[in-house]
């Protein structure tokens, strides 16, 4: 669908543009970008999802994969030794020193290959691989240790890296495939793993910008801990194969990169809050329905999110050029009993920041569930997709 709305909006604007995704996750609308020979820059403050976008960019670059491949393997096939080479808090309770010694091997053999490209292409099948075959269940985000009998034996990690390797080398055929249908050259690709209330965007003025997104629902820890997610597989990595300058403190400890999210931290969250209910009707409503109910002390993390929230898309927008598009996808959840009215909220700032909504898209998603405590397990069911004009 992201794809659609790109399309209208250059055929509308017919200027020169940018596709902008300030929480780009892993790529989708960027690769919607590169399809369409469009300049794309990313913001995650994840460095494991810039990675992957980096990845994306160095395939799209020509980096010789298949090179990288069989270097890598005919390291493993070399490789003899049982040493275990990384170790970090925990690291015995998601994998024990058998299948830690497999994980070595396999970072021992993508450390082989010279091309600091490739190599970013071969971490996310190891990424890939932790995810499968470490003491972590694989049904949640979360951290949380597999009972006994489903764990994955030792003997089995570097087959299922091969398999996962094997799996990712038809994937890179096909995305080619998709990027060589293109009539443009080859576009530039900026991928910034930093936090885009703070990122340095350095927007072109003569560019048109195409922002595309479909940012949290709110912050990390009680919607998709997508940093918990990812510590395990950047322990193993070496900090000069990720990408951004903080890499080592977001990877501190399971929940360095959550805290360090858009509404982290419950501190400062009623100050957080002011701003926004001014400019927000919607927010306004949903914390005198709290405050009539005893409730705000449960939702602190929905004002200190939203409060973060705002502040991004304020940057986002003094840093881009007069003109501009914007597409937020966006969903509802529930905090403390209280549906949260994100879509409308959302709609809100934008009015506030200049922007002038004319279109909204709706659909149904019968199978998002956010795994928080105060969700009860409340299913989203639907996501509203905003578009907006900055003339």
């Amino acid at each position: 669908m992201q794809g659609d709305i790109i399309d209208a909006i250059l055929a509308s604007t017919k200027r020169e543009s940018r596709v902008l995704d300030p929480f780009v996750g892993s790529g989708t609308v960027m690769t919607e970008a590169l399809v369409r020979g469009l300049n794309f820059t990313g913001i995650d403050i994840n460095p494991l999802a810039a990675l992957v976008c980096e990845a994306k960019a160095a395939i799209d670059g020509g980096v010789d994969v298949e090179g990288a491949a069989q270097i890598l393997l005919d390291s493993l096939r070399r490789d003899v030794g049982e040493e275990i080479d990384v170790d970090f808090p925990g690291r015995a309770k998601w994998f024990d020193d058998a299948s830690a010694a497999k994980f070595s091997l396999l970072r021992r053999s993508i450390l082989s290959v010279d091309d600091v490209d490739a190599r970013k292409v071969m971490w996310t099948v190891f990424a890939e691989t932790v995810r499968q075959c470490s003491n972590s269940r694989t049904s949640t985000y979360k951290l949380h240790i597999r009972k006994l009998d489903d764990r994955v034996a030792a003997d089995k990690v570097v087959t299922a890296f091969e398999s996962n390797l094997r799996q990712a080398l038809m994937r890179v055929r096909d995305y080619r495939a998709l990027l060589n249908k293109r009539s443009a050259a080859r576009p530039l690709v900026k991928i910034l793993c930093e936090d885009a209330r703070h990122a340095d965007l350095d927007w072109p003025s003569a560019e048109h910008q195409v922002l595309v997104t479909s940012p949290p629902y709110g912050d990390n820890q009680t919607t998709i801990p997508y940093g918990q997610f990812s510590y395990l597989a950047m322990r193993w990595m070496p900090e000069r194969d990720l990408p951004g300058a903080s890499a080592r403190r977001l990877m501190a400890n399971t929940n360095s990169l959550d805290s360090a999210s858009l509404g982290g931290t419950v501190r400062g969250s009623e100050d957080k809050a002011v701003p926004v209910r001014a400019i927000s009707p919607h927010f306004d409503k949903f914390m005198l329905e709290a405050e009539a109910r005893g409730t705000q002390r449960a939702v602190r993390k929905v004002s200190s999110f939203v409060g973060d929230f705002y502040d991004a898309l304020c940057h986002l927008r003094s840093s881009s050029g007069a003109t501009a598009h914007w597409v937020l996808t966006t969903g509802n959840r529930t905090a403390a009993g209280m549906t949260v009215p994100f879509d409308a909220i959302c709609k809100d700032m934008v009015t506030h920041l200049g922007g002038k909504p004319i279109a909204d898209l709706r659909r149904q998603l019968p199978n998002k569930r956010m795994p928080s405590r105060n969700s009860q397990g409340v299913m989203i069911t639907a996501e509203t997709t905003t578009v907006v004009e900055f003339a």
